[in-house]
């Protein structure tokens, strides 16, 4: 099945990314619904979760590339089907599960498959579940160069796009989500990192898309180091990531592994190693993409890499959570100043196999044009 997607997620030199539209339409929602609803004045505070706002962001963002049309969060501005909720409180179980797997099948022997989402549930899971199979129907009559028409063409089957439009709605929302929050408050914490930020972004004014266009993107150096210092000090998974070394073993950085051996990565432990980012591991500075020699570079980006996995098994979402990121960093930063509301305690944060965020709260005002 992953030969068989692999294509939908790439893109060649010369072709535009064929879901950007599909997130420009979202990112443009996002947009609006924070003009229209949260912006503060000099008389009134309009607090926003952008905990919550960004995940709903990355829930119709991934609505709208796998199976043609978003959920609606954004437009509805609540949490559907009580989506986000369950989700919290499920991840600890999904991280027990991917480290021990065999325990599926025992959950799904009776009676424990009575307590797992299905379809015909009204929230949570199984209501989603219930959405990504209407919709892969449906989409499956939809326009040439949506994921479910470039899945069939591929070969897939409808059971293999829903099973993978599920699993790409969980996985894809919460990773993201995640990482945005954390570099907008790095962003927001560090405005040294902001001026810079701004003095390239200002100057394009409406000489660039709206929102910015990937190829744009590539022009704009500094947003893409804040992307990857962001990205390496808050990577989007905070699983272990096992995998098991094929039979005869394998050397690994000089050492033997054995056969049949598991090997899982520290995420956030790669990302703030003093071997590789120096000693000021753990302070957001983007400058230090921009500054490092050809090798160091080199080590930084394969270090940086791991995060999405490597060979086989690496993320095919990566560009989608990577054009998700510059475009959406992008136009916060160029439309709202941004206050936290609570900088001692900016928000919360639940770490399973994702990272879960709650409570981020600021204060948006919008920027002069």
């Amino acid at each position: 099945m992953r030969a068989q997607m692999n294509s939908t997620f790439t893109a060649k030199d010369d072709q535009e990314y064929g879901f950007e539209a599909a997130m420009d339409r979202q990112i443009r929602n996002f947009v609006k619904m924070l003009e229209t609803k949260y912006i503060s004045t000099d008389s009134e505070t309009r607090p926003v979760d952008m905990a919550e706002k960004t995940q709903f962001l990355a829930l119709d963002i991934i609505g709208d590339i796998s199976i043609g049309k978003p959920f609606g969060y954004l437009e509805q501005d609540r949490d559907l089907f009580n989506y986000n909720e369950i989700n919290l409180s499920s991840l600890p179980i999904m991280t027990f599960v991917s480290v021990l797997p065999g325990i599926t099948d025992i959950l799904h022997k009776w009676p424990f498959r009575l307590a797992l989402p299905k379809e015909g549930d009204q929230v949570g899971f199984g209501r989603l579940m219930n959405f990504v199979t209407e919709s892969v129907e449906s989409g499956m009559l939809a326009k040439a160069g949506s994921l479910v028409q470039n899945h069939l063409e591929n070969g897939l089957t409808k059971n293999d796009m829903i099973q993978q439009g599920f699993v790409t709605i969980i996985a894809g929302s919460n990773s993201t989500a995640h990482t945005l929050r954390l570099t907008l408050l790095s962003i927001l914490t560090a405005p040294w990192a902001l001026r810079a930020l701004r003095s390239e972004i200002d100057p394009t004014g409406s000489a660039v898309s709206d929102p910015v266009s990937w190829r744009e993107i590539q022009k704009l150096p500094y947003l893409q180091a804040v992307v990857k210092e962001g990205l390496r000090m808050w990577p989007p998974v905070s699983g272990l990531g096992f995998k098991r070394v094929p039979a005869g073993g394998a050397h690994v950085d000089g050492f033997f592994v054995p056969g049949g051996t598991e090997i899982g990565q520290a995420f956030l432990a790669v990302g703030r190693s003093q071997k590789v980012w120096g000693p000021d591991a753990d302070v957001f500075r983007p400058e230090r993409w921009l500054r490092a020699g050809a090798a160091d570079l080199k080590k930084m980006n394969r270090a940086l890499d791991t995060h999405f996995g490597g060979g086989k098994f690496s993320c095919l979402g990566k560009p989608i959570a990577m054009m998700e990121l510059h475009k959406t960093v992008h136009e916060l930063m160029k439309r709202f100043d941004m206050a936290i509301i609570n900088p001692e305690k900016p928000m919360k944060t639940k770490a399973s196999i994702f990272v879960c965020d709650t409570d981020f709260w600021v204060a948006l005002r919008k920027r002069p044009e």
